[in-house]
């Protein structure tokens, strides 16, 4: 039972005694639920209301099993799953609770045996409900509505508002509101504000009263030492509406080493960990308690987010350099993440969102060729490649020192040398201008034909933007007899070439206008393969409800094989639904698939194999990896090997494992892909470490030569304390504190007091 007296004080939770005093009723609500038949309740108010404050401080009265959830445009089922089966292990370590018996043949299992072997009352909170997306939300739902079959738990959803409608169960609601003014006039007092009057009346009409909104402003005016009326003669100058102007206000606080942490949350859509954090070199204690206590980043547990309503400003102010930087960042960091087991991974969220997340922050990536002038990196037999990298790294060392210092995920232009770098772009750019005028030159006496296959040519070297140009003027020779004829053509290769530049408006326009041509024509296969294109298009711009409606639309259409197996693979793109997705793949594998391009192959087999483990079918999965390598193209062919070296790893199956580790690696050194020639370097060091030992060092040092090569500070301290603990344990000192020290020199302060104990134990 909970003491109803002992909620309206704020002993435990440490929530504004004038916020508690404005939600009485809706306090004592939330502690009836939790005491009473319903098995879901759901808290709404407007933004900065307070109702998660409010939740939780009931809920710190509460004596049982406390699952939090902090919903995320990101979030899926198995996000949330895999958030609270790490709360599981938790207090199972604690002994709060015990491991359940049951053996559970797959993760969904597992948690469902949590659930029903835990006796004490559990309550489930999802926070920002609104953020989901509605594709996502029907899983959840079911979710929440087997939770609700089950006697000791309940379910609290919180969100700015619901679509009641959604919800088959029977729910209580309740309603955290603005606060009242005498409650309102009581806080500000309270905190020094002595002149109630019209000024504060202003404010209040300003900020309705919110709790948020009123407490920012207080925090902000303190801080910035501002009266009343200095504040608000502030605000009518900025021409801003209140909202924008207190939250940019808030936003300014942000001290410039500050703002690498806060581009880097902007760009991820869900929270971090402290420990990532600290990881990458973004977290300072003092300066995160500053930022919460004030209100500008949000925390919860040991994750740090920032929310969505601050992100809208921070996200313009971010230079598009940087962005990039920041995203390909994105990229390489949940590649690491991809191929851990969850309880070994930095990021709490599914593999499934990770490769969401993945395709996301590619879409913000130039697509670079590979120039003939790039570094080359040739392969050879080992030991030759680690002496040719060893003595690049001696001639670099300098400047290597330098770009250590700076932290992973902080991307400032380098100040020194710009005059001469401005110099060097500005010769470099004119030399290529009056080469490019000489070309203008000739292409304008190019014939149509002359023009297309310029174009053509332009676009098999990754030239996208001259490919544009030619076929720019290609559309302008109306006068040649077969224009007509080349015009869908020239509509497909410039939206093709739009669409290679990431210019997405464009290359709608021309598949659209591509489109209406062959509707004149009547050609049902062209008219359906445009339209595919363009609901490519939607879904690479998260426009998904359009691209499914086309899609579903094709799908009911009479249409090749080849263009129906592309349009089922990516309406399985499109769903979080992985038994559905699963579907959409089992049904385009049941085509006839003789005279498919092997490109369309290789994406259905790999992404069926990928459906297969979701289904825990590791056999089928096998099989399907097994067929997507046979093709022999390069698509996906490096993951596929490794997923199935991860398949047998993870059975003990340590031989095939390390056969498809050394094929993967094949496969990523021809394609230059040094992320992924780490990680199969890491992983058949690790299984090599018991069986081989000079092949484990070998493939250890392999690891670390590359991490250094890339200059990325957590490959390095990864590899170099593998590298560590592989001599520690074969008790070879001198070597273990090389390697310690390597890793020292990159590591945060919790993981070099980690390594400092390691260097301890040498001396044991």
């Amino acid at each position: 039972m909970i003491d109803k007296k002992q909620l309206l004080k704020n002993d435990l939770s440490g929530i504004n005694q004038y916020l508690l005093e404005n939600n009485t009723r809706q306090v004592e609500a939330i502690c009836d639920f939790l005491q009473g038949k319903f098995p879901l309740m759901l808290v709404n108010g407007f933004m900065g209301s307070g109702k998660t404050q409010i939740v939780e401080h009931v809920l710190a009265h509460f004596d049982g099993i406390k699952l939090n959830y902090n919903c995320f445009e990101t979030t899926i089922l198995d996000d949330i799953l895999l958030a609270f089966f790490e709360e599981f292990k938790k207090l199972t370590a604690l002994e709060v609770i015990s491991a359940p018996k049951v053996k559970s043949e797959n993760f969904t299992q597992k948690i469902n045996a949590y659930f029903q072997s835990i006796e004490k009352p559990i309550v489930v909170v999802l926070n920002s409900f609104e953020e989901i997306l509605k594709s996502n939300k029907p899983e959840i739902l079911g979710f929440i509505k087997h939770l609700s079959e089950i006697k000791n738990i309940k379910v609290i959803i919180v969100a700015r508002n619901f679509d009641y409608e959604e919800f088959s169960i029977p729910y209580q609601k309740v309603t955290v509101l603005a606060l009242e003014k005498g409650i309102y006039e009581k806080y500000l007092r309270s905190m020094e504000q002595k002149h109630i009057g019209p000024l504060t009346d202003e404010l209040y009409k300003l900020s309705r009263g919110y709790f948020f909104y009123v407490t920012l402003t207080l925090k902000i005016m303190k801080l910035r030492n501002l009266s009343m009326i200095e504040f608000l003669d502030g605000y009518g100058k900025s021409f801003l509406t209140f909202n924008d102007f207190i939250l940019r206000e808030a936003l300014a606080l942000v001290d410039p080493v500050s703002g690498h942490l806060f581009r880097f949350l902007t760009v991820m859509r869900h929270p971090v960990s402290v420990k990532l954090l600290k990881t990458l070199r973004l977290y300072d204690d003092e300066k995160v308690l500053f930022f919460t206590n004030n209100l500008v980043l949000s925390r919860f547990g040991e994750y740090i987010y920032l929310k969505d309503y601050f992100k809208v400003i921070a996200e313009n102010s971010i230079p598009e350099n940087v962005a990039v930087k920041i995203h390909k960042g994105c990229v390489d960091l949940y590649n690491t993440q991809l191929p851990l087991k969850p309880l070994e991974r930095d990021l709490v969220i599914s593999r499934q969102t990770m490769r969401t997340e993945i395709e996301y922050h590619s879409t913000f990536l130039p697509k670079k060729p590979i120039l003939p002038t790039a570094k080359k990196i040739e392969y050879k037999e080992y030991s030759e490649r680690a002496k040719d990298i060893k003595e690049e790294i001696i001639e670099q060392k300098e400047e290597k020192d330098e770009k250590i210092k700076k932290m992973s995920f902080i991307f400032d232009d380098d100040e020194l040398g710009v005059l001469d770098k401005i110099a060097d772009s500005i010769k470099s750019f004119m030399s290529f201008t009056d080469k490019r005028a000489k070309e203008d030159s000739e292409e304008s006496k190019l014939t149509l034909r002359e023009l297309i296959n310029r174009a053509k040519k332009a676009q098999s070297e990754f030239d996208f933007k001259h490919a544009v140009s030619l076929y720019q003027k290609a559309l302008l020779v109306k006068n040649d007899d077969d224009y007509y004829t080349w015009l869908p053509l020239i509509y497909t290769g410039l939206a093709t070439n739009y669409q290679k530049l990431s210019d997405w408006f464009n290359a709608q326009k021309y598949y659209e206008m591509a489109e209406d041509f062959y509707t004149t024509t009547g050609d049902t296969e062209k008219i359906n393969e445009t339209r595919y294109n363009i609901a490519n298009i939607f879904y690479m711009t998260f426009k998904k409800d359009n691209a499914r409606e086309i899609l579903q639309d094709i799908e009911k259409q009479q249409v090749s094989d080849e263009l129906m197996i592309k349009t089922l693979n990516l309406l399985a793109n499109l769903t979080s639904d992985s038994a559905q997705a699963y579907e959409y793949y089992r049904r385009a594998i049941d085509y006839d698939l003789t005279n498919i391009n092997k490109s369309v192959l290789s994406e259905l087999y790999f992404k069926f194999a990928l459906a297969n483990e979701d289904m825990d079918d590791e056999k089928t999965a096998v099989k399907y990896y097994k067929k997507c390598i046979e093709l022999g193209t390069t698509e996906h062919l490096a993951d596929a090997l490794s997923n199935i070296a991860q398949l047998y790893d993870d059975i003990g199956e340590t031989d095939f494992a390390v056969k498809y580790y050394l094929e993967s690696l094949k496969a990523d050194e021809k394609a230059k892909n040094l992320n992924g020639i780490y990680t199969s370097s890491m992983k058949l060091a690790e299984i090599y470490a018991a069986k081989d030992p000079q092949k484990a060092v070998e493939y250890y040092t392999k690891a670390l030569e590359l991490a250094k090569e890339m200059n990325e500070a957590f490959y390095i301290l990864s590899s170099a304390t593998a590298l560590g603990d592989f001599y520690f344990n074969r008790r070879e000192k001198q070597l273990a504190l090389e390697h310690y020290k390597i890793a020292q020199s990159y590591a945060t302060k919790e993981n070099a007091d980690k390594i400092a104990q390691r260097i301890a134990g040498l001396n044991d």
